[in-house]
């Protein structure tokens, strides 16, 4: 491995970060927020020192990244942004330790909206913006920044792009890897201003907008106040934020296949009919459960009045099934009190996570659907042993290779649950509230079941729960093998 390519590479990333940090120091400037401030500034000073010795020790050489040296740059460039990110929660004073900083910064660029503070509406007008801010970043990748900001990189910054980018391929929009970035932030860009004007125009105060709308297109869940989406109680603000985090955990490229008027392709993609029809299916499962429910199979005993209307019980569904799908995590009520049934369907969601290709987690869709496909070959081939048969996707054949690595990463995926569950509970925390925690981080959702639901946060968790915890969230965002392999000596070897 060229580790000298992989410092002078994440060097550059950490000048980018540098300058990030100047927007949450304006808006800390316009609140008058004084301590967060020196917060924001001692950061900035600390991140451009690392940077600039990074590049100054470590020349650019005249070599392509490859395969060992994107890894290590994802992966490095991942933990050094969270590292940094953390400070100015600490700094500040709102996180009480490092660790707790460093829990919430990862929740944040990992998008996943898991959170240790109790009360975020006295928290600084700045540092509720850095956290918003955490999470749209991350959303597209931070990597993806990078490439789009140097596309000087050419064929070599391909590596970088499909270490980053969800799912079992990277789709490639344009000739130039680059270019593929820059216009995937466009996308990005569009739909976050489309949103804010939308929130604006519905009652919702600009600074709300913007932090919710970055909470959302990134599926990260972030909310500036405690109680998330509920507190607004508005059906506008829920169906603007839940047709946003679908429209978010939709494969980017099909929103280029519509700017090409290729709507067919659309309608045909196979992931995007899967997801659709799970989501439909588990709103109406979920409403009529709810509505029909006696008020002794509910977490309590208690059946809120709400849903004794079907249309109430259908909205609440509508929004929180979105929610759980796209894996964003805000939330319009509290779901940890409804029947068994349909918490475990929103925990199933969860699991399964959103399409490829998009900024939501997960397992995705599309492996999901592969495994489906591949499960119902092979057992036809009981029947038919000569049968020749391929798993087709979007109607092309899938090679068995990728058919082969989503089975691996869908058992690598639940062997992590089942170990960071285990120590969880080894930790003295309940099975629900440990299997929910560990499910909610890998798939970088936020909100759980029990002691983490949607109305409580991850604060009463051990210190050594919340690394292991942030391990999970890190894990997920990297979708296991980049954070994995390096830790495993052949990705060190020459």
């Amino acid at each position: 491995m060229n580790i000298s390519i992989v410092l002078y590479t994440v060097g550059n990333l950490v000048l980018i970060l540098a300058g990030i940090l100047l927007v949450p120091v304006g808006v800390a400037f316009y609140y008058r927020d004084d301590a967060a401030v020196w917060a924001f500034i001692y950061t900035i000073i600390i991140t451009g020192v690392l940077g600039g010795l990074s590049k100054a020790f470590f020349r650019k050489k005249e070599s392509e990244i490859g395969i060992r040296e994107s890894i290590a740059i994802v992966t490095f460039s991942w933990l050094v942004c969270i590292f940094l990110g953390a400070l100015p929660f600490w700094y500040s004073g709102v996180c009480a330790t490092y660790c707790d900083a460093v829990f919430e910064t990862t929740s944040g660029f990992t998008t996943t909206g898991a959170s240790i503070l109790k009360d975020v509406e006295i928290l600084p007008h700045s540092i509720l913006f850095w956290r918003a801010f955490t999470t749209w970043l991350g959303g597209m990748g931070i990597i993806v920044i990078f490439v789009a900001l140097l596309p000087a990189m050419g064929v070599s910054g391909y590596q970088l792009f499909s270490a980053e980018v969800s799912g079992p391929t990277a789709d490639r929009l344009k000739p130039r890897i680059g270019e593929t970035a820059k216009l995937l932030w466009i996308i990005y860009l569009i739909f976050t201003a489309v949103m804010i004007v939308m929130l604006f125009c519905g009652g919702m105060p600009i600074f709300d907008a913007i932090c919710h709308t970055f909470a959302t297109v990134s599926t990260g869940g972030f909310s500036i106040k405690n109680t998330s989406t509920a507190y607004y109680n508005s059906l506008y603000v829920e169906i603007v934020t839940a047709t946003f985090m679908f429209v978010c955990g939709c494969n980017f490229s099909l929103y280029y296949l519509c700017f090409q008027k290729e709507f067919k392709k659309v309608l045909k993609n196979s992931e995007l009919r899967f997801f659709v029809g799970l989501i439909l299916t588990a709103i109406v499962f979920v409403a009529l459960t709810l509505y029909f429910s006696k008020p002794d199979s509910f977490n309590g005993g208690i059946k809120d009045s709400r849903y004794y209307d079907l249309g109430n019980s259908f909205r609440y569904t509508f929004f929180n099934v979105i929610t759980a799908s796209s894996t964003t995590g805000h939330a319009s009520t509290d779901f940890d009190l409804w029947p068994n049934a349909c918490r475990f369907l929103l925990v199933l969601l969860m699991f399964i996570g959103a399409c490829a290709g998009s900024t939501g987690g997960g397992i995705k869709c599309v492996r999901i659907l592969l495994l489906l496909k591949s499960s119902m070959r092979d057992m036809v081939r009981v029947l038919r042993p000569r049968m020749v048969k391929h798993v087709k996707i979007n109607g092309e054949s899938v090679s068995e290779e990728i058919i082969a690595e989503s089975s691996v990463f869908f058992v690598a995926y639940l062997g992590f649950f089942g170990i960071c569950s285990l120590a969880l509970m080894a930790m003295n925390i309940d099975i629900i509230s440990a299997f929910s925690a560990v499910a909610t981080c890998m798939a970088n959702c936020g909100p759980g079941l029990a002691k983490v639901g949607p109305m409580a946060n991850f604060s009463d968790i051990t210190y050594a729960g919340k690394w292991i915890l942030s391990f999970c969230m890190l894990l997920g965002r990297l979708e296991i093998y980049s954070l994995i392999l390096l830790f495993l000596p052949v990705t060190w070897k020459r």
